[in-house]
């Protein structure tokens, strides 16, 4: 099993929050398929993308709020979506990209070979809580107790956000908890 410093992980999520959701452009759309394009950047991508974007428009981020610069991420298609957003995190914590993280999707890393199910209360760290019949994906932050934190990019609400639900009685809907193989 890889083990990660819980501290280490929750400072590389922190580089996410508030990032817009972006739902996936199919590449071949794309004459420069950039993972920032399509939904897939890492936080540093997203954030030179930005800065990239902001200096071809004359625009000053240090003069905008943070509701402006994600205004502004979002008007220019700049984010991340669910399953761009759980890969990123499995590649930090497995220290190596897991595989072309442009061509993912939340069916697919909770699908096999990649992962395994297991069961709610043996949910640890990684886990990815697997909705909507495989079209979004949860990454499992931690369980304390009987309470499971979590990340997730949504396009309801805004975009990369933390959350939670109760072991015993889960207030979202949960068609199965995965595993990396990788990670077991």
């Amino acid at each position: 099993m890889v083990r990660i410093k819980l501290n280490l992980l929750k400072q590389e999520i922190a580089k996410y929050i508030g990032v817009p959701y972006f739902t996936n452009i199919p590449p071949q759309k794309l004459t420069k398929p950039e993972p920032v394009l399509v939904g897939k950047g890492s936080a540093k991508e997203i954030a030179l993308k930005t800065i990239e974007l902001a200096n071809s428009q004359n625009l000053k981020l240090t003069d905008l709020t943070p509701e402006e610069i994600y205004n502004f991420q979002k008007k220019n298609q700049v984010g991340i979506d669910c399953s761009g957003l759980a890969c990123q995190l499995l590649n930090f914590i497995l220290k190596k990209e897991l595989l072309p993280v442009t061509q993912t999707s939340a069916d697919m890393l909770t699908s096999l070979p990649l992962s395994h199910q297991v069961k709610i209360d043996n949910i640890q760290t990684g886990d990815l809580v697997r909705q909507n019949n495989g079209h979004h994906v949860l990454f499992v932050i931690e369980k304390n107790n009987d309470t499971i934190f979590y990340v997730h990019s949504s396009s309801l609400g805004r975009g990369v956000r933390y959350g939670e639900f109760n072991l015993q009685q889960p207030n979202i809907p949960i068609d199965g908890i995965f595993r990396l193989k990788q990670l077991s």
